[in-house]
């Protein structure tokens, strides 16, 4: 009803709207819907941004011709341990493909289940278990980290900086990789050097 009051002072109510109340409430609701349509949209919560950076780390990597079984085979994005998406990163990629190949999400709770995986999320949950795992993943997977764990030689690892997201690439990890990243992917990074190889 403040909509009403509001479009009464303004002169926007004629006297005729008096007369047929049903009207002006039906007035009113519609605004509302509109006021309410028109409100800023609300800003992305930090794994929306991940998972907007997974789907653009796909695009701007070429895989070893090994990596994949056949020249449709899907980009399998693998989440290993708790998954913080929520639906975030299956609502982006749904629909989408790189290269001619489509997109799947699969999680996994143990490092033998990541044979298939083109790129392997690996969440914080298990940076205590990081460097093992690592060792036992076969050439060609892009290994996210959530936090620290690109210090056991995760190829890119996410990062907060002042609450915005930010990423690191490991060169040496992505070359024992056999992984190709577009000049594009390393401008927006910073970059960083295992000194293994």
């Amino acid at each position: 009803m403040e909509i009403l009051s509001y479009l009464w002072r303004q002169g926007g109510l004629r006297a005729g709207w008096v007369m047929c109340p049903v009207a002006a409430v039906g007035l009113a609701m519609a605004l509302a819907r509109c006021l309410a349509a028109a409100s800023p949209p609300q800003p992305l919560d930090e794994y929306q941004v991940k998972a907007a950076f997974l789907y653009n780390f796909a695009k701007f990597v070429q895989w070893p011709s090994e990596a994949f079984q056949t020249a449709t085979e899907a980009i399998a994005i693998c989440i290993l341990g708790q998954d913080p998406f929520g639906r975030s990163l299956a609502d982006t990629v749904a629909g989408r493909a790189i290269e001619g190949r489509s997109i799947v999400v699969r999680h996994i709770s143990d490092i033998k289940q990541a044979a298939g995986c083109h790129v392997l999320f690996i969440a914080s949950t298990e940076n205590k278990r990081s460097p093992a795992m690592l060792a036992g993943i076969k050439p060609g997977t892009l290994t996210v980290g959530d936090s620290d764990a690109s210090a056991a030689g995760a190829v890119i690892n996410f990062k907060l900086d002042d609450g915005k997201v930010r990423f690191e690439i490991n060169v040496d990890a992505a070359e024992r990789e056999k992984l190709q990243i577009s000049s594009r992917l390393l401008g927006l990074a910073h970059i960083v050097e295992s000194g293994r190889k």
